[in-house]
């Protein structure tokens, strides 16, 4: 029981065939029923019933043999990025993303830009690449639909219980890791969950915790609920809430990579910390921190691409942009194509795209749609040399 146990607690079992029909052939039924969650199917099987079954169907040989695997996969030194990304060992990549679809039993996602989030998770794990993970933990995950008898279509949020979700409080100096964000109205508090993927960590911040007022602690019950205001303080804590995480555990990472505008309030974070840290001024602290940052854009429309009114990022960013000492105007500016236009609102792409060193599409397509989208936002440059390239998107096989 307490191999299938650790089996159950890292995600690694998600794309292992053998571990999947593992868990399966305890109770089909059953595992069906739990919605292939083996930490599910495990609470609902005593242990008499776990060992008749596994003798039933002669399944500790299997058991050992899982989790002897799993093992080996953990720490293995012969990986590829043991010779080729030794030098992210110290300072690994920090991979930021609103959703992540490692598995559906944790359904902190809805599409495409989770399901890349969550292969991205799988592959560096594969390819023994020291990657973290920093995602928002979403208690009630994103609707699932149904159509009544005259084919409407209905949302149905269902909450999602931690305990039964391969999940464990995140400990620094033997104490939870819980974060604070300072706003023009108050503080924003989270604590943070970590997750096994493989060889590596995804880090999920949770606002629902003493302290917050009512409306905060539903900040992160789903994604892309709410209003624009509850939008951006999601970011707020995915981007900076994020950076303050990485920090209390010590990590520094060598590469920050946005997928996607909503945590680009994250290079914010980073250039306050360099120049707290170095003692640097801020331009050169946001030219250090660009240096590392990558950016993955995934929206082909304009409509899709987050904005805010500057009261709105005013309220969550003044006390940033006091330490940061930029007037008001300025840092409006930094999420504007046209920064002296007072009435353009603040954009995450644009903000994305200024604070990054490297950005990409998703596709060959998309890299063409993407130049045109944003070659206002480089003048005097010929579309093809706008510096959005693409990496066409793949998938991890199992």
């Amino acid at each position: 029981f307490r191999r299938l146990a650790a089996l159950a607690r890292n995600l690694w079992w998600s794309w292992d065939t053998e571990s999947v029909a593992l868990f399966r052939d305890l109770d089909p039924v059953l595992w069906q029923w739990c919605d292939h969650n083996p930490i599910a199917l495990l609470q609902q099987i005593d242990l008499h019933q776990l060992e008749a079954r596994a003798t039933q169907l002669a399944l500790h040989g299997r058991i050992n043999h899982a989790y002897r695997r799993m093992q080996e996969y953990l720490h293995s030194t012969h990986a590829w990025g043991a010779r080729h990304a030794s030098v992210l060992g110290a300072r690994p990549v920090a991979y930021f993303s609103a959703e992540f679809g490692v598995h559906e039993s944790m359904p902190i996602y809805s599409g495409g830009l989770g399901i890349l989030a969550g292969d991205h998770l799988k592959s560096a794990s594969d390819l023994g690449i020291p990657l973290v993970g920093v995602g928002l933990f979403y208690d009630q995950g994103y609707f699932r639909q149904r159509l009544d008898a005259d084919l409407w279509q209905h949302e149905e949020y269902v909450d999602t219980d931690h305990r039964v979700l391969p999940m464990e409080p995140t400990m620094a100096a033997g104490a939870p890791v819980a974060i604070e964000i300072e706003t023009r109205t108050g503080r924003i508090g989270a604590r943070v969950w970590r997750t096994s993927v493989g060889r590596n960590t995804l880090y999920l911040l949770d606002s629902n915790v003493e302290g917050n007022s009512p409306e905060d602690r539903e900040l992160t019950a789903r994604l892309y609920g709410g209003d624009e205001r509850v939008r951006i303080r999601q970011e707020l804590l995915l981007g900076i809430g994020g950076v303050k995480a990485l920090a209390a555990l010590g990590i520094s990472p060598g590469v920050v990579h946005l997928n996607e505008g909503h945590s680009a309030f994250a290079s914010l974070e980073l250039v306050r910390r360099r120049m707290d840290i170095e003692g640097i001024g801020l331009d050169e602290a946001m030219r250090r921190v660009a240096s590392h940052v990558v950016f993955t854009t995934h929206t082909p429309v304009p409509a899709g691409h987050d904005r805010f009114a500057p009261e709105l990022v005013e309220e969550h960013l003044g006390p940033l942009r006091d330490a940061l000492g930029l007037s008001r105007e300025a840092l409006l500016g930094l999420g504007r194509v046209r920064p002296e236009d007072a009435g353009e609102e603040f954009c995450m792409t644009v903000l994305a795209l200024k604070s990054s060193h490297r950005a990409n599409a998703v596709s060959s397509l998309h890299g063409h749609v993407s130049r045109a989208m944003w070659r206002d936002l480089f003048p005097g440059l010929r579309e093809e040399h706008i510096p959005i390239g693409h990496v066409t998107n793949g998938v991890h096989v199992n």
